[in-house]
């Protein structure tokens, strides 16, 4: 019979595999030369979003295939439940990742950028969220380093994330309102930043 840890270990598996995957494919859909494209922002805002996934890379495959080698990101040991629930958080955030890229399907892109004909997606999770991605991956930063126990896979890369998140929001905002003016104001409005508006 499979104990606990080994279960642990397979659903990290599983789920990194399906984050990736994701991801992954709705990239490889960019055109890197769509006509009437304009980049706007700064792509050094990217570098924390780098780092996050980095450590995530780096200490994942730790916990997958040799655990135990940074001895360090395991001073914590985390109750049981409270890795059900990293587990949990995994398989809302993993839901909410390809709802929202598929909601989004070419409109997607890993920069800030305008494009013409663009079109105002209010459809799946973002007929109540404006940032539905931001959202998920937060969820599965969270998640995987409650299920895998590790204080370093909980903190580093969720916090690294944050501060991209923090540099690239306001840009992506100005240039959605500089695109579709008081249209996506409205929206704002109406929708929440990263969680639905109670009410």
């Amino acid at each position: 019979m499979m104990n606990n840890e080994t279960l642990f270990r397979l659903l990290f598996a599983i789920s990194a595999t399906f984050m990736f995957a994701i991801r992954i494919y709705y990239q490889s859909r960019i055109k890197s030369t769509h006509p009437g494209t304009q980049e706007r922002g700064s792509r050094l805002h990217l570098i924390p979003g780098a780092i996050a996934a980095l450590v995530t890379i780096v200490f994942g495959f730790e916990y997958i295939f040799v655990p135990g080698t940074f001895g360090f990101a395991y001073l914590i040991e985390y109750p049981t439940w409270l890795r059900w629930v990293g587990a949990l958080m995994l398989a809302i955030g993993i839901s909410l990742l390809w709802s929202a890229h598929h909601s989004l399907g070419m409109s997607f892109h890993s920069l800030v950028i305008q494009k013409k004909d663009q079109e105002l997606v209010q459809t799946g999770p973002y007929k109540w969220i404006c940032h539905p991605i931001y959202t998920a991956y937060f969820l599965n930063y969270i998640g995987g380093g409650l299920l895998a126990s590790n204080w370093v896979l909980t903190f580093i890369p969720t916090l690294s994330f944050g501060l991209m998140v923090y540099l690239r929001l306001g840009e992506e905002e100005a240039a959605m309102i500089e695109l579709f003016g008081d249209k996506y104001r409205q929206y704002m409005n109406r929708t929440g930043r990263f969680l639905p508006k109670i009410g």
